[in-house]
Protein backbone atom coordinates (compact mmCIF):
# COMPACT_ATOMS: atom_id res chain seq x y z
CA UNK A 1 0.00 0.00 0.00
CA UNK A 2 3.17 2.57 0.87
CA UNK A 3 4.44 3.53 -2.25
CA UNK A 4 8.20 1.75 -3.30
CA UNK A 5 10.53 4.19 -1.62
CA UNK A 6 8.73 3.46 1.82
CA UNK A 7 10.81 1.22 4.33
CA UNK A 8 9.51 -1.80 4.84
CA UNK A 9 9.90 -1.00 8.75
CA UNK A 10 8.03 1.60 8.78
CA UNK A 11 4.79 1.08 6.50
CA UNK A 12 1.80 3.77 7.21
CA UNK A 13 -0.83 0.83 6.43
CA UNK A 14 -0.98 -3.18 6.55
CA UNK A 15 -3.53 -4.26 3.61
CA UNK A 16 -5.22 -6.76 5.54
CA UNK A 17 -7.52 -7.21 8.63
CA UNK A 18 -7.19 -9.56 11.83
CA UNK A 19 -11.16 -10.56 10.65
CA UNK A 20 -9.94 -10.82 6.70
CA UNK A 21 -7.06 -12.96 7.84
CA UNK A 22 -9.26 -15.22 10.39
CA UNK A 23 -12.05 -15.02 7.13
CA UNK A 24 -9.77 -16.33 5.12
CA UNK A 25 -9.20 -20.16 5.88
CA UNK A 26 -13.44 -20.58 6.36
CA UNK A 27 -13.64 -19.10 2.88
CA UNK A 28 -11.21 -21.64 1.61
CA UNK A 29 -12.71 -24.27 3.60
CA UNK A 30 -16.22 -23.39 2.27
CA UNK A 31 -14.94 -23.66 -1.59
CA UNK A 32 -13.26 -26.89 -1.25
CA UNK A 33 -16.26 -28.41 0.16
CA UNK A 34 -18.62 -27.23 -2.49
CA UNK A 35 -15.87 -28.41 -5.35
CA UNK A 36 -16.11 -31.43 -3.88
CA UNK A 37 -20.09 -31.78 -3.83
CA UNK A 38 -20.23 -31.39 0.09
CA UNK A 39 -22.05 -29.56 2.80
CA UNK A 40 -19.75 -26.48 3.49
CA UNK A 41 -19.49 -25.77 7.23
CA UNK A 42 -22.40 -23.23 7.95
CA UNK A 43 -20.92 -21.45 11.08
CA UNK A 44 -20.55 -18.05 11.08
CA UNK A 45 -17.86 -17.36 13.67
CA UNK A 46 -17.88 -14.29 15.58
CA UNK A 47 -16.16 -11.56 13.75
CA UNK A 48 -13.34 -10.68 16.30
CA UNK A 49 -12.33 -14.52 16.28
CA UNK A 50 -9.34 -15.66 15.40
CA UNK A 51 -8.66 -18.39 12.16
CA UNK A 52 -9.43 -21.93 12.62
CA UNK A 53 -9.12 -25.38 11.22
CA UNK A 54 -12.71 -25.75 9.48
CA UNK A 55 -13.81 -29.51 9.17
CA UNK A 56 -16.55 -31.15 7.08
CA UNK A 57 -18.26 -32.55 10.19
CA UNK A 58 -19.19 -28.85 11.61
CA UNK A 59 -16.40 -28.93 13.73
CA UNK A 60 -14.42 -25.59 14.17
CA UNK A 61 -10.68 -25.53 15.67
CA UNK A 62 -9.70 -22.58 16.45
CA UNK A 63 -6.19 -21.51 16.95
CA UNK A 64 -5.12 -19.51 19.54
CA UNK A 65 -5.65 -15.36 20.04
CA UNK A 66 -2.25 -13.37 19.81
CA UNK A 67 -1.39 -10.43 21.56
CA UNK A 68 -3.76 -7.70 22.25
CA UNK A 69 -6.64 -9.75 20.00
CA UNK A 70 -10.32 -10.30 21.33
CA UNK A 71 -10.79 -12.72 23.53
CA UNK A 72 -13.89 -13.68 25.88
CA UNK A 73 -13.80 -13.42 29.69
CA UNK A 74 -15.19 -17.30 31.06
CA UNK A 75 -18.34 -16.04 32.41
CA UNK A 76 -19.00 -14.18 28.50
CA UNK A 77 -17.65 -17.94 26.75
CA UNK A 78 -19.75 -20.02 28.56
CA UNK A 79 -23.06 -18.31 26.78
CA UNK A 80 -21.27 -19.60 23.32
CA UNK A 81 -20.36 -22.84 22.04
CA UNK A 82 -16.55 -23.47 20.83
CA UNK A 83 -13.93 -20.74 21.81
CA UNK A 84 -10.58 -19.80 21.65
CA UNK A 85 -7.88 -19.43 23.74
CA UNK A 86 -5.26 -16.85 24.28
CA UNK A 87 -1.87 -17.95 23.60
CA UNK A 88 1.60 -16.59 23.67
CA UNK A 89 1.88 -16.32 27.62
CA UNK A 90 -1.37 -13.97 27.45
CA UNK A 91 -3.97 -13.89 29.51
CA UNK A 92 -7.46 -12.80 28.62
CA UNK A 93 -8.22 -9.09 30.45
CA UNK A 94 -11.51 -7.53 30.77
CA UNK A 95 -10.72 -3.87 29.53
CA UNK A 96 -14.42 -2.07 29.78
CA UNK A 97 -17.53 -2.56 30.08
CA UNK A 98 -19.94 -1.00 28.59
CA UNK A 99 -24.14 0.18 29.49
CA UNK A 100 -26.73 -2.57 27.95
CA UNK A 101 -23.85 -4.91 26.92
CA UNK A 102 -23.90 -8.01 28.50
CA UNK A 103 -20.33 -8.96 27.23
CA UNK A 104 -17.15 -7.55 28.48
CA UNK A 105 -14.51 -5.97 26.23
CA UNK A 106 -11.24 -8.10 27.01
CA UNK A 107 -8.28 -8.61 24.92
CA UNK A 108 -5.66 -11.43 24.78
CA UNK A 109 -2.59 -9.41 27.07
CA UNK A 110 0.41 -9.69 29.00
CA UNK A 111 -0.07 -11.03 33.04
CA UNK A 112 0.28 -7.94 35.09
CA UNK A 113 3.94 -6.87 36.19
CA UNK A 114 5.76 -8.73 32.76
CA UNK A 115 8.62 -8.11 31.91
CA UNK A 116 7.78 -8.13 28.57
CA UNK A 117 5.32 -5.16 28.01
CA UNK A 118 5.29 -3.08 24.98
CA UNK A 119 4.63 0.27 23.50
CA UNK A 120 1.14 0.12 22.50
CA UNK A 121 -0.08 -2.81 25.03
CA UNK A 122 -3.07 -1.30 26.64
CA UNK A 123 -2.75 0.16 30.32
CA UNK A 124 -5.82 1.38 31.43
CA UNK A 125 -9.86 -0.25 32.38
CA UNK A 126 -12.65 1.77 31.80
CA UNK A 127 -16.40 1.53 31.19
CA UNK A 128 -18.61 2.79 29.14
CA UNK A 129 -22.24 4.78 29.19
CA UNK A 130 -23.72 3.90 26.27
CA UNK A 131 -26.53 6.29 24.04
CA UNK A 132 -28.56 3.70 22.11
CA UNK A 133 -30.10 6.77 19.48
CA UNK A 134 -27.19 8.47 19.37
CA UNK A 135 -23.56 6.77 19.60
CA UNK A 136 -21.42 9.93 19.08
CA UNK A 137 -22.48 10.76 22.54
CA UNK A 138 -20.90 7.66 24.13
CA UNK A 139 -19.25 9.03 27.00
CA UNK A 140 -16.16 6.61 28.49
CA UNK A 141 -14.88 6.69 31.82
CA UNK A 142 -11.19 5.19 33.28
CA UNK A 143 -11.55 3.24 36.33
CA UNK A 144 -8.38 1.91 37.08
CA UNK A 145 -4.94 1.22 35.59
CA UNK A 146 -3.21 -2.31 35.49
CA UNK A 147 0.43 -1.67 33.50
CA UNK A 148 3.24 0.79 32.62
CA UNK A 149 3.26 2.99 35.97
CA UNK A 150 6.07 5.06 35.02
CA UNK A 151 5.19 8.84 35.93
CA UNK A 152 7.80 9.99 33.24
CA UNK A 153 8.50 9.51 29.52
CA UNK A 154 11.77 7.96 29.37
CA UNK A 155 13.58 5.50 27.07
CA UNK A 156 13.39 2.85 29.69
CA UNK A 157 10.76 2.46 31.40
CA UNK A 158 6.89 2.23 30.22
CA UNK A 159 4.66 5.24 31.04
CA UNK A 160 0.37 4.98 30.29
CA UNK A 161 -0.40 7.21 27.68
CA UNK A 162 -4.26 8.51 28.42
CA UNK A 163 -7.64 7.70 26.48
CA UNK A 164 -7.60 11.61 24.92
CA UNK A 165 -5.04 11.17 22.44
CA UNK A 166 -7.33 8.27 20.50
CA UNK A 167 -6.66 4.87 22.32
CA UNK A 168 -9.97 4.37 24.80
CA UNK A 169 -8.00 1.83 26.86
CA UNK A 170 -4.85 3.92 27.07
CA UNK A 171 -1.56 3.25 25.35
CA UNK A 172 1.93 1.81 27.22
CA UNK A 173 4.53 3.98 25.80
CA UNK A 174 8.72 4.48 25.46
CA UNK A 175 10.76 6.95 23.86
CA UNK A 176 12.69 5.63 21.53
CA UNK A 177 17.43 4.44 22.12
CA UNK A 178 19.49 4.52 19.90
CA UNK A 179 18.89 0.91 19.29
CA UNK A 180 15.21 1.26 18.86
CA UNK A 181 16.29 4.02 16.14
CA UNK A 182 18.26 1.55 14.52
CA UNK A 183 16.08 -0.96 14.29
CA UNK A 184 18.36 -3.05 15.73
CA UNK A 185 15.33 -5.75 17.27
CA UNK A 186 14.65 -6.78 12.94
CA UNK A 187 16.40 -9.15 11.46
CA UNK A 188 15.69 -11.47 8.86
CA UNK A 189 14.15 -14.65 9.99
CA UNK A 190 13.49 -13.64 13.26
CA UNK A 191 10.47 -13.36 14.58
CA UNK A 192 9.43 -9.49 15.00
CA UNK A 193 9.45 -7.39 17.86
CA UNK A 194 6.65 -6.01 19.13
CA UNK A 195 7.19 -2.72 19.00
CA UNK A 196 8.89 -0.55 16.46
CA UNK A 197 10.26 3.14 16.37
CA UNK A 198 8.12 4.93 14.16
CA UNK A 199 6.71 7.79 13.19
CA UNK A 200 4.52 9.56 16.05
CA UNK A 201 2.80 13.20 16.84
CA UNK A 202 4.66 15.13 18.89
CA UNK A 203 2.91 18.27 21.04
CA UNK A 204 3.00 20.76 18.49
CA UNK A 205 0.74 17.99 16.03
CA UNK A 206 -2.17 19.52 18.75
CA UNK A 207 -1.18 22.94 18.01
CA UNK A 208 -1.42 21.78 13.49
CA UNK A 209 -5.43 20.38 14.45
CA UNK A 210 -6.01 23.37 16.98
CA UNK A 211 -5.33 26.00 14.16
CA UNK A 212 -5.60 24.42 11.35
CA UNK A 213 -2.13 25.69 10.04
CA UNK A 214 -0.48 22.89 8.81
CA UNK A 215 1.90 23.90 6.44
CA UNK A 216 3.38 26.41 9.30
CA UNK A 217 3.78 23.65 12.07
CA UNK A 218 3.68 20.04 10.38
CA UNK A 219 7.48 19.65 10.16
CA UNK A 220 8.10 19.73 14.05
CA UNK A 221 4.72 17.95 14.71
CA UNK A 222 6.26 14.65 13.66
CA UNK A 223 8.66 12.65 15.71
CA UNK A 224 9.86 9.32 15.98
CA UNK A 225 8.80 7.09 18.87
CA UNK A 226 7.79 3.39 19.70
CA UNK A 227 4.68 2.50 18.18
CA UNK A 228 3.25 -1.58 17.73
CA UNK A 229 4.66 -3.23 14.84
CA UNK A 230 2.25 -4.80 12.95
CA UNK A 231 2.02 -6.56 9.48
CA UNK A 232 -0.32 -8.61 7.34
CA UNK A 233 -0.16 -11.39 10.12
CA UNK A 234 1.42 -9.73 13.42
CA UNK A 235 -1.85 -7.76 14.32
CA UNK A 236 -2.20 -5.04 16.68
CA UNK A 237 -5.12 -3.65 18.70
CA UNK A 238 -7.81 -2.64 16.42
CA UNK A 239 -9.16 -0.07 19.41
CA UNK A 240 -7.25 3.18 18.11
CA UNK A 241 -8.96 6.20 17.36
CA UNK A 242 -5.54 8.01 16.72
CA UNK A 243 -2.03 7.04 16.81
Amino acid sequence: LDDKTTSPLNRIAVGISPHLHAEMPRRDAWLRATAEGKLPNRLRPLSFAPPAAWKDAGEVAYAAAEMAMPCLMPEDAARFGTIWQCGGGTVCTALATASGVRTKLAQCLLPKDSEKMFSGHPCLTGSIASSGTQPFNDRYSITGQFAAFATDISRTAYTCRPPKIGVPAGIAYRGCNDRDRAFAGFKPGKPMPNEICGLVGGKKFDICVATNNFDQCLGGAVNRGNRPACSADHFCREDYMLS
